[in-house]
């Protein structure tokens, strides 16, 4: 290979990038609070490097949304002056990069240096469906000096949109001594050729830029469009589109997911699966926003259920343990607590006990508050703060910043 572009690794700005060594390489990827970027760190969106600093692998450097950078959106538009634009699809799902490194081909994640938890469902799918590109990885010239970048989408993987079957994509190219991308037609040919993984859809949109945006802005059930083009200087250039619609999708997923549904079911302290569309319809949340919420939702209520309906036998218990729930009388009721707790499975785990001693305080609203922060993953605190103004806190959830996945 051609000498590979070389980073000074000391150089790089720890309070923006995170630099993860393993087997004697180094993982670089920006940190999820790296917001801005500097012309000379768009390179070190996805790269791996050998101990001299060296590029092993590269992931496309960094590119924005539209109207994130009037740089870039000045040059989209005269490159779409000059009818030097195309379209391919933005597809919603994870990023791979592959490499041939020691003469060995290798796949890996954006966000790794390896497949790790995505190789139980990327490996069997190129094993049956793209059984060539294994040997095109390991002897093709190309790879001699590029890293192939290729979208992996899946209905076992749905970001916010869902495919109906699992397959790859071909993005294009990213040259290890430059870090820059390619995806000229010739080259982009012969690989779909030699490895039966189809290009990304490319769109015919019109001439004329505000048109085009309109049209993609209006798309439902796609992401949108990567305009990708020269700029006046030769550089490669890419800039994301992204449809309205899905931009509404991905902010029900940004605020409603890793636990915020639940938040607010508890908040709205829904009991049935029939009370959510109503309660977030009150909230100004549609059909859509409901359905991605109920995929969680539903099941915290079943185990919400099966939890009132523990508490309820472990009172039962109890109680007549309780007596006068005197001081004198505290060392018998935790001495049968305990015998409990160790004779009974369904109140075997040591947040029974805390229930317990709540019990024998008079205050069940607070038993019953430790096992909702069980269940919700939280301290009891937390909860009791949510509290305070239920629906002051479901609003901040639902009306949080959102921030575009960097992909």
């Amino acid at each position: 290979m051609r000498t590979a572009l070389r980073v000074d690794l000391a150089a790089i700005d720890r309070d923006g990038f995170k630099v993860v060594e393993e087997d004697g390489e180094f993982l670089v990827i920006p940190l999820k609070s790296k917001f801005r970027w500097r012309d000379d760190e768009l390179h070190l969106r996805s790269l791996v490097l050998d101990r001299e600093g060296r590029v092993v692998s590269a992931g496309f450097p960094k590119f924005f949304n539209l109207g994130e950078n009037p740089a870039h959106d000045r040059a989209l538009a005269e490159a779409m002056g000059r009818g030097a634009v195309e379209f391919p699809e933005k597809l919603d799902g994870s990023l791979l990069v592959a490499d041939r490194v020691n003469g060995a081909a290798r796949l890996r994640t954006r966000g790794r240096r390896v497949l790790g938890e995505f190789a139980p469902d990327v490996e069997p799918l190129v094993a049956r469906a793209y059984p060539r590109l294994m040997d095109f990885l390991r002897a093709d010239p190309l790879l001699d000096e590029h890293s192939l970048l290729f979208e992996f989408v899946s209905p076992a993987r749905a970001v916010v949109l869902r495919y109906d079957d699992a397959r790859l994509h071909l993005l294009g190219l990213v040259s290890k001594r430059t870090i820059t991308a390619r995806w000229d037609a010739a080259t982009i040919d012969h690989v779909t050729h030699e490895t039966g993984v189809a290009a990304a859809p490319l769109h015919p949109l019109p001439a004329d830029l505000d048109a085009a945006l309109a049209e993609v802005r209006g798309w439902r059930g796609r992401e949108g469009v990567v305009a990708r083009f020269h700029d006046a200087d030769g550089t490669p250039r890419m800039i994301k589109v992204k449809a309205e619609d899905y931009l509404r999708l991905h902010a029900y997923r940004s605020r409603l997911g890793n636990g915020r549904a639940l938040k607010v079911a508890w908040l709205l302290d829904l009991r049935d699966p029939d009370d959510i569309a109503p309660a977030f319809a009150r909230y100004g949340l549609d059909w859509e926003a409901t359905e991605f919420a109920r995929g969680d939702v539903e099941p915290y209520l079943a185990r919400r259920r099966a939890m009132l309906e523990a508490f309820e036998a472990f009172c039962d218990v109890v109680a007549p343990w309780l007596g006068e729930r005197r001081k004198t009388d505290k060392r018998a009721y935790v001495d049968r607590v305990r015998a409990l707790m160790a004779d009974d499975a369904r109140f075997a785990e040591g947040h029974w006990f805390t229930v317990a001693m709540k019990r024998f305080d008079a205050d069940r609203d607070e038993a019953l508050l430790t096992l909702d922060a069980v269940l919700l993953d939280e301290h009891a605190p937390t909860l009791r703060a949510w509290r305070k103004d239920p629906d002051a806190e479901v609003r901040a959830v639902l009306s949080a910043p959102v921030r575009e996945d960097d992909a």
